[in-house]
């Protein structure tokens, strides 16, 4: 963790491009998680990422992000004990419609999906900014009531990201990301990053209709899921941009 700490706070691995969506000109740090005890507010960072574009392939389901998604976390240094922290803040998705007619009415039975947190964050020690992302994908459609999830909370859809190449199993193929990158300097330094991922697994629907499962079977068939590793894929392209907690007022 200290090592995904250093990068994210200065070093950046080489990149062949940089993103060239248009940087967001404000970055919302709401969801900032509260300072453990003891922890230094002007060593503890809060990180927040922009993803801007890209692509989200899992099972049959193959959508491009075409609205943002925010994502934020903190990393904590009590200078008491020496000891650091990855603490994870949130996860902003918008609802994506990933199916026109699911029953055959483009209107009624579209299926759209929102992505959420499912309890899982790590950065794993590595110089190529590695996240593992547990997540949730949230079916909407009132005929398949509220409950109708891809992964949960106990069986989540682990995202292992990196700016660094994937070793996906077949019949995927290894992908590489980019490296961090300051793209702006003023009035706030911004980076860009790529984060790439195709060699996770996705689990069975659960819960769908009205939280009885009725309807698990469909969502099953029409998705393709449970998707085993090797045919669901991740891509990022994103701005990060980071505070200190003194800058943020705590």
């Amino acid at each position: 963790m200290a090592a995904a700490a250093l990068l994210v706070s200065g070093m950046a691995s080489s990149a062949s491009a940089v993103n060239t969506d248009p940087i967001p000109s404000s970055f919302d740090f709401s969801d900032c998680p509260p300072l453990p005890e003891g922890a230094n507010a002007n060593l503890s960072n809060c990180y927040v990422g922009v993803v801007t574009s890209g692509t989200f392939k899992i099972g049959n389901f193959d959508q491009a992000i075409e609205e943002p998604i925010r994502f934020t976390y903190a990393n904590t240094f009590d200078s008491s004990t020496f000891e650091s922290k990855i603490i994870f803040g949130g996860l902003e998705a918008p609802k994506m419609l990933v199916q026109p007619g699911l029953f055959g009415d483009p209107l009624l039975t579209a299926v759209y999906a929102k992505v959420e947190y499912a309890g899982t964050f790590e950065m794993p020690v590595s110089s190529d900014f590695e996240i593992n992302l547990g997540v949730k994908v949230r079916l909407i459609n009132p005929a398949l009531g509220s409950n109708c999830t891809v992964g949960t909370n106990s069986n989540p859809i682990v995202l292992k990201l990196t700016t660094g190449t994937t070793n996906p199993p077949a019949p995927n193929t290894p992908i590489t990301g980019e490296g961090l990158q300051v793209v702006q300097t003023t009035p706030e330094i911004v980076r860009s990053a790529k984060h790439v991922g195709n060699d996770f697994a996705v689990p069975g629907a659960k819960g769908c209709v009205f939280g009885g499962g009725v309807a698990d079977w469909l969502i099953n068939q029409v998705g393709g899921f449970p998707s085993a590793a090797g045919k669901n894929t991740m891509i990022q392209n994103e701005y990060i941009v980071k505070k200190t907690y003194t800058q943020l007022g705590s």
